[in-house]
Formats: structure tokens, sequence, C-alpha cells
């Protein structure tokens, strides 16, 4: 509203009410739709009309003389007239200005009615007050009060008396107050109304840079190779990127929970339970470090991850969250086995011919030779041996990745043993193979359950794979001083005398092992590894034919 008295209805979006228009869908005519400036403006008069009409038909029962004055009539008909005007005039077509002739013909109408001096209808002044009070400026306003004013100074004149006087005070005083606190409090409104609309402005601007700033940040995440989960303290799942689905063959709506390709502790070896998978883990907000899994996706394929979690930080309680990452490091492992393979294959080709010259040097030396021809020799020796102990160094170190403790704990390894068992039970019950146990009711050691059970599945793995139907793998395990002895022993089809001494050799099979079954020859190496950094051994007794028992020693854990 401006001072100037411009109306705040002319403003509003124009619409003819009185308009026609054609119908796109049907073709024919239809009125326009009616703007809200037409409606504001018939409420306003409708909302008088009304009035006067009640007031018209009480006087008929109660007073119907006073329907008979000429003044009171013509302030009747003139508001029907300016009524009707008002319902048919084309409002959206004419200006502010114009509309304001409406309120102040019913200023004078309402003038009419009071004529006689008794001011008894001065109520319905309100009405037009009220409409200008509220749609025009102040300046507007203040001329409608004073011709209200005017007004009754003539009708104090026609009739004097202390009475009158009192009469028309009061409502001058009555119209102003209720025009001028409508006008402020109008003004305020639309203040506020405008305050509004710039906050409301300003939150759609910062929801809109939130959103597309959302909207980078999850390309970002989709385009990155490392799966990413993002959890809630109770495990409502919040985000999942592209590369998450890739490795777990999600579609768009499933969710991580209902995922059909499942973590292997290793390939080929026993699913890992549904309560220790890394989303299960994360999902009761578990933090845990990276670990190893295997993965066989749809296509038959075994895949290498690492998954770690780890809480996120935030400002407040209610923003808390876990992060799950997971990593193929499918390539990564085949490209470190490529290098032990290399290693392997470089270490025995040159194994072989320091073995010739560490031989002839020996039976050189113990032949009758001049000092100097023996001090040749010896250097020769020397040094031979000096390159098969680094050549072995070299061969050990490069596996070490795969056998290093994680850390050492007390365990209870019947409960290891127990896990891994059931992870073959399966494969064992396929071939009618029975499995035989004799474990007592704790042993107690110091070590890495994780790395100890990688060391017993390929143990029992070996065993099932290499026994023929019918036949029997034995599991057993007793203190032994100060160790845990373990014997692992099958009915299978044994290892020949001479290849025994070289089945921990990378890449070595037997030949009785290549014909039964395919394998890369690296598991018993890795699991001698793994046993004697944890400061045990194990030893292969076989009979070509009758089978082969593996026998694992660890430290035994202080009994308190």
């Amino acid at each position: 509203m401006s001072s100037g008295g411009r109306s705040r209805t002319a403003d509003a979006a124009p619409a003819a009410t009185a308009t026609w228009s054609t119908s796109p869908d049907t073709g024919v005519l239809a009125p326009a739709p009616i703007s809200s400036r037409t409606r504001s403006i018939w409420l306003s008069q409708l909302v008088l009309g009304a009035t006067v009409l009640a007031v018209v038909i009480l006087l008929m029962f109660i007073q119907p003389m006073r329907l008979a004055g000429w003044a009171f009539t013509s302030g009747i008909l003139l508001l029907v007239a300016i009524t009707a005007a008002t319902m048919i005039a084309p409002w959206a077509r004419l200006s502010s200005a114009a509309v304001l002739i409406v309120p102040f013909a019913d200023l004078f109408a309402v003038g009419l009615l009071n004529l006689d001096g008794d001011l008894r209808f001065a109520f319905l002044w309100t009405f037009p007050i009220v409409w200008i009070a509220l749609y025009y400026g102040a300046r507007t306003l203040a001329v409608a009060l004073g011709a209200v004013g005017l007004f009754l100074l003539v009708v104090a004149s026609v009739t004097p008396g202390p009475d009158s006087t009192i009469r028309v005070v009061l409502v001058i005083i009555v119209l102003s107050f209720i025009g001028i606190t409508l006008h402020v409090g109008s003004r305020r409104t639309r203040a506020f109304k405008r305050l509004l609309r710039q906050q409301a402005r300003r939150l759609r601007s910062t929801l809109d840079r939130s959103t597309a700033q959302e909207r980078r940040i999850a390309e970002m995440i989709d385009g990155i190779d490392l799966g990413i989960v993002r959890l809630a303290p109770d495990g409502e799942l919040l985000a999942l990127n592209a590369a998450y689905r890739r490795l777990y063959g999600l579609g768009e709506q499933e969710s991580p929970a209902a995922a059909t390709v499942i973590e292997h502790v290793v390939v080929d070896g026993p699913e890992v339970p549904a309560h220790e998978r890394p989303f299960a883990r994360a999902a009761r907000g578990e933090a845990f470090d990276p670990e190893t899994f295997w993965l066989l996706d749809a296509e038959g394929t075994w895949r290498a991850v690492t998954a770690s979690a780890s809480p996120l930080a935030s400002r407040t309680e209610g923003e808390a969250s876990m992060l799950l990452v997971v990593r193929d490091v499918t390539a990564l492992l085949h490209a470190e086995r490529a290098r032990d393979q290399v290693v392997a294959m470089a270490s025995h080709e040159i194994r072989n011919p320091l073995t010739v010259i560490l031989g002839r040097a020996e039976l050189a030396l113990e032949r009758d030779l001049d000092a100097g021809s023996r001090d040749d020799f010896a250097v020769i020796e020397a040094s031979a041996e000096r390159m098969l102990t680094m050549l072995e160094q070299t061969l050990r170190d490069s596996r070490s990745s795969f056998t290093a403790p994680r850390g050492t704990d007390e365990i209870d390894l019947r409960t290891v043993l127990e896990a891994s068992l059931a992870g073959v039970q399966a494969n064992a019950r396929s071939r009618n193979i029975t499995l035989l146990t004799e474990l007592p009711a704790s042993l107690p050691v110091r070590g890495d359950a994780f790395r100890l059970r990688q060391v017993f599945d390929n143990l029992l793995t070996n065993a099932v794979k290499y026994t023929p139907r019918q036949g029997t793998v034995s599991v057993r395990a007793a203190a032994d001083g100060d160790r845990v002895r373990v014997d692992v022993a099958d009915s299978g089809i044994g290892i020949p005398d001479d290849e025994i001494d070289r089945v921990f050799e990378p890449y070595f099979r037997s030949s009785a092992a290549g014909r039964t079954a395919p394998g890369t020859g690296l598991g018993l190496g890795i699991a001698r590894d793994i046993v004697e950094a944890h400061g045990g051994g194990l030893t292969l007794t076989s009979e070509l034919g009758a089978g082969t028992t593996a026998r694992v020693t660890v430290p035994r854990a202080r009994v308190a």
C-alpha cells in the first residue's frame, strides 16, 4: 500500500468478470476465471449489502414506519444500486481510482441512512472504512474519515444538543480507531509478508544450492571405484554408490542386506556368517580396519575385496553415521601373486645351477688340490651358499604380506577348528566323506584367529579335495606341555616320498595331486609361513595311496 492512495487490489492479476473464453479441449464458450481482485471487491461490497438487507428485514417487523422516510429509503436504494454495479463492473480493466468510488459511495449511502440525526446506523460506516483502511493509503483513509466527520458535523448542526454531540464524537472516535488500527495492522502484515517472501526466496535459493551440491557429491561418489555405503546409527541405509552395487550385483532398489553375492573367507572356502559380514557389522555401528574377503560374482568369477568401517565425524548426534568402504583388490592380489610367481620361478631356475656349482665345488674340495686351487673353490662354495640363502630370503619376503599375523590375542583354537569344519562339511557330505573330530573342551592359544583359520581352512579343504568318496578325514587336537598340537589326517591319495619335502615350495604340486584336482601350489607354503609366524610349526607325513597327516603345533596360552 502506498501513502498516495493506490489500491492494493489494482496490482492483482487481471481477469475480466464478465468475459468468456473458448475451452481448448471442448471448443465451448465458458466463463473466464475470476481474479482475486474481483473476488475481493465483491466480498467487501456484499458483506455491507447483506448487513443492510438484514437491517431492512428487521425494520419491516419492528419499525415499518422507518422505511417511509425519504432519506432512509434513498440510502437503501443507493446501496442496492452500488452493490449491483459492483457485481457487473469489469474490475479487471478499471484502475484503482475507479475502485475507490465504491467505498466512498457507500459512505454517502450510509450517511443518508443516518440523516435523521439519531445515528442508529452509524455502525454501517465501519464497512467502507475497513475496506479503505485495508486496501488504501493513509491519505485516502484520512479523506474518508474527514468525509464522515463533515457529515456528522452537519447532523449535529441540524439536531443540536448534548446527546447529539456526544454521539457524533463517539462515532468519529470509534471509526478513527478502527480505521487507524486496521491500517497500521495491514501495513505490518504486508511488511511481514514481504519479509516472508524474501526469506522464502533465500531459502529456495539455499535449497537449490544444497540440492545441486548433493547432486554433484553423489555424481562424484558414483564416479569412484570404491564401494561406499553410509548408514545411520540405527542401521538405516542413507547412501549407496554405484561401485558397491556393481560389486555385490545389486539393482537400483535392492538393499545390501539382500545381496546374493556373499563374502567368503578364501577362494572356494566357507561363506562368512551373516552377522560377521561387513555390511551387518557396519549396520551395528562396529568400526573395523580393512579386512580381505572373496566374492563369487554372478559370472562365477572370484574377486578379492577389502572392507573397512569407520564413524563419520558429526557436529550433532542426529548427524552421526557409519561409512563402509569396500575396495576391489583383485588386480592387486593378482599382481602380487604374479610377482611371487616370477620370484619363485627365478629362484628355482637360479637355484638349480647354483646347486650344481655348489656340489661341484664341494667335490673339488674333497680332492687333493694345491693351496691356491683350494682357496678358489672355497670362495666359490661360500659365494654359492650365500646366493642360495639370499634366494630363500627373497622368496620368503615375497609372501610375507599373505602370512603375517594381524595381531595376537588369547583365543580358543577349538572355536577356530569348529568354524573350519563347518565350512567343509557340505563338501564332505556331497562326497560321502566322514568327518571325525576329537577335540578337548578348550584349546587356549595366543594368535591371530583369522590367520589360523586360514591355515585350517587350507588343510581341511585339501584333505577333503584329495580324499576319494567314502573316505575319512579326522581332526584331533590336544595340549602337549606348553604347546597345542592339531593333527589333520585323511585317507586320500597321499604324496610320494620323493615329493613330500617339496610341497611347501610355491607353485609346486605333486604328481598325484595334479592328476586328481586343480590347484595353485601356494596353499601349503602360505599355511606353513603363517604357523611359523606364530612361533609354531607345520609338518607332513604321508603314504602314497593311504593318506596324509598334517601336524600343526602352536604355543599354548598361559593358564592362570
